[in-house]
């Protein structure tokens, strides 16, 4: 179940045009052993997703669906479980069931006095009104004597309704993995991922920042991720940025490089080095035991499901490719690959990296910019050149590579390579061009 993750270093350079493609690729080349759990394409920008709209194609539930499940999960159901505890501890004491120096007492007023209430929603909830009145009373509470201040209080929240209103919540935050997945028969490959509404983003950005809730978001990702064949992650631009664990379950990284200008292409080295650079000090702190806060909680996840052999295999064997994009003749590839080469060796890594960086695939720019104007983001099978184009990068993506030049071929090599699949003028001169800087 290979995951590849399509990266660029910034908005607008073609990256999920690129993933919806390579996805539609896939789903054709996998042919008769095509079914429902082939192919999922994923909108990883959860800020902004955008496939489903592109490809009108709405899910049932979106993103802001899912948030909504998983924000009742972290600041609903956890909340309260954990107020039942203190109520239960705290009139266990008032009853004189339990005297000052029980231990889950004590861990009982320790946890009153340090809980976050921000996000719990105290109005959509019976004993809300009760609950702030609760909370707001922590600054009389020093030490285990003091909670008797809070008796009169206490008498007003029914323990017992208390449990059976968390029943109720719980079976309400779990999320249900067909409910957000889209099946588009058209395209013949599923689709999560969608659309936030306006008057929801405020709330939807802040979740996403919270460590709490991103565990619960990347426990749901991972229980995907184990469904399908193959997982596309059209991710944020920039990487992976606050989803930055995931670098445990991504087996390929795809470097969308803009090959329009020389700023691009210098961003474009800089981000692959950028991402290398955190990569390896992911690693490093994995095998150093060093991880901590959500990698950490996410890791040991991961080892518990999976094994920590097979977590330690993806991360040692982290593949790197290559997509130059929007190319307009062989030489700025040519000056691209130099430019890469000397980058790593001015860093000292190009004899480590050499033969890890694929040359995945390419797309001239006159091309894609035409067709995506006139007939829309999804372009394959509407131009023959360009579909061979992104066949070439599914076909690397199912051969694992094997085929791929890698930064260690010679120019030539990697140009002749890059422009096998494609047909029509332009690869025609791109080719004979290739040949003679062999």
């Amino acid at each position: 179940m290979p995951v590849i993750s399509i990266i660029g270093p910034k908005g607008g350079i073609g990256k999920t045009t690129l993933s919806i493609n390579t996805t539609a690729a896939l789903t054709r080349m996998l042919g008769d052993s095509l079914n429902h759990d082939s192919v999922c394409l994923f909108d990883l920008d959860l800020r902004l997703p955008t496939i489903s709209s592109i490809l009108e194609s709405h899910p049932r539930k979106t993103f802001y669906d899912l948030f909504e499940t998983l924000d009742n999960k972290t600041y609903q159901v956890d909340f309260l479980q954990s107020i039942y505890r203190i109520l239960t501890l705290f009139q266990a004491y008032l009853n004189k069931d339990i005297d000052s120096k029980n231990a889950q007492l004590q861990k009982s007023l320790a946890l009153y006095k340090n809980m976050n209430i921000e996000l719990f929603h105290f109005s959509e909830f019976n004993f809300g009104n009760v609950l702030q009145e609760f909370f707001l009373e922590r600054g009389q509470i020093h030490t285990v004597k003091h909670i008797k201040v809070l008796k009169q209080l206490l008498k007003k929240i029914d323990v017992n309704q208390f449990k059976e209103i968390i029943k109720e919540q719980e079976n309400n935050s779990r999320p249900v993995a067909d409910e957000f997945i889209n099946y588009i028969e058209e395209y013949k490959f599923s689709l999560l991922g969608g659309e936030v509404p306006i008057l929801g983003k405020r709330s939807h950005r802040k979740r996403i920042n919270e460590p709490a809730f991103l565990l619960l978001f990347l426990e749901f990702v991972n229980e995907l991720i184990g469904r399908f064949k193959y997982i596309v992650l059209d991710t944020p631009a920039g990487g992976v940025n606050h989803l930055s664990s995931l670098m445990n379950s991504i087996d390929q990284v795809l470097f969308i490089f803009d090959m329009s200008n020389s700023i691009a292409v210098n961003g474009s080295i800089d981000a692959l080095h950028s991402f290398i650079d955190y990569y390896e000090d992911f690693y490093e702190d994995y095998k150093q035991g060093q991880l901590t806060g959500l990698d950490k909680a996410y890791v040991n996840r991961m080892i518990a499901l999976r094994g920590e052999e097979a977590v330690t295999e993806i991360l040692s064997n982290k593949k790197f490719g290559i997509i130059f994009n929007r190319c307009q003749s062989p030489k700025e590839i040519s000056n691209c690959l130099d430019q890469l080469r000397e980058y790593l060796e001015t860093l000292d890594r190009y004899d480590e990296y050499k033969d890890r960086i694929h040359m995945v695939g390419m797309v001239p720019h006159h091309k894609i910019i035409n067709i995506t104007n006139n007939r829309g983001t999804l372009f394959y099978d509407k131009d023959s050149s360009l579909s061979k184009c992104i066949n070439l990068i599914a076909e690397n993506i199912l051969t694992d590579n094997q085929n791929c030049p890698t930064l260690s071929n010679t120019n030539g090599e990697i140009l002749q390579f890059l422009q096998k699949k494609g047909q029509g003028s332009w690869a025609s001169r791109f080719g004979r061009i290739a040949s003679s800087l062999s």
